[in-house]
């Protein structure tokens, strides 16, 4: 009962995150163009017009900045939603993600988060997260990335600590980018090969596929954190696997 309260918390909490998130990008947008626009639309139909729009391209790159930083909703939660829209600018936005990641990476290296503590202020973050992380830092280098897209583990911790090892920063920018473009391509795949069979049904209700989304998004969200418990072992199992990798 304690387990299915907290699902239903961290939803509400998430998912008012995410519409407060959206919000400032969105009512903008609106300012902008309710002068404009007298045509009555269904809510995908103004969506898609929405994500046309410069306020789109700004909402992107604020999200996976933040992402890099402070903000816990991965930048694919919403570009996967994307997906089963008619926005031919699908690429467009996907490089607004890339440069948001690039500014988000390079105000984590500035900041000054300089204890485990100051990180674990931020919502959804596990102490034992930043072990592994370092863990995988301290015998692969920055290629301890390559982790990154199905650990679970937020890509702010990776950031976040890595001023420690004193890295290239270009060179981690740059692997960073590949490897998260790597996990987006997985699930796009995945759903654009959904779409010709989903597409009519998600169209029509995209409101509530979206709620739902949330609630699929907070309870794997939950999942991680806690997996990452007290309870979590320290993996040092890729070391043999990934010894070529691993500096001399």
């Amino acid at each position: 009962m304690d387990y299915f309260f907290s699902i239903i918390t961290n939803y509400f909490f998430i998912q008012s995150a995410i519409l407060l998130f959206f919000a400032p990008f969105y009512l903008s947008y609106l300012y902008k163009h309710k002068k404009f626009d007298k045509t009555k639309l269904t809510i995908s139909e103004h969506l898609e017009k929405f994500f046309m729009s410069r306020e789109a391209n700004c909402l992107m790159l604020c999200w996976a900045a933040l992402e890099a930083v402070i903000w816990f909703v991965i930048p694919e939660y919403l570009l996967l939603l994307l997906v089963f829209l008619r926005i031919k600018r699908k690429i467009q936005l996907l490089f607004y993600d890339i440069y948001g990641t690039i500014l988000g990476t390079l105000i984590a290296f500035l900041i000054p988060f300089h204890t485990n503590s100051d990180i674990l202020r931020i919502p959804y973050l596990q102490q034992n997260m930043i072990t592994q992380v370092q863990v995988w830092y301290d015998h692969l280098g920055m290629f301890g990335l390559l982790f990154q897209p199905f650990s679970g583990v937020p890509y702010k911790i990776f950031t976040l600590t890595a001023d420690r090892h004193h890295f290239f920063l270009p060179a981690f920018i740059l692997l960073a980018v590949l490897v998260r473009i790597s996990r987006y391509y997985f699930f796009y795949i995945i759903f654009t090969n959904l779409y010709p069979f989903v597409h009519r049904f998600v169209y029509k209700n995209y409101v509530p596929l979206f709620f739902i989304a949330g609630f699929i998004f907070t309870i794997a969200l939950l999942k991680v954190y806690h997996g990452y418990d007290i309870h979590y072992v320290i993996d040092y199992s890729f070391i043999e696997k990934y010894k070529i990798l691993i500096p001399k």
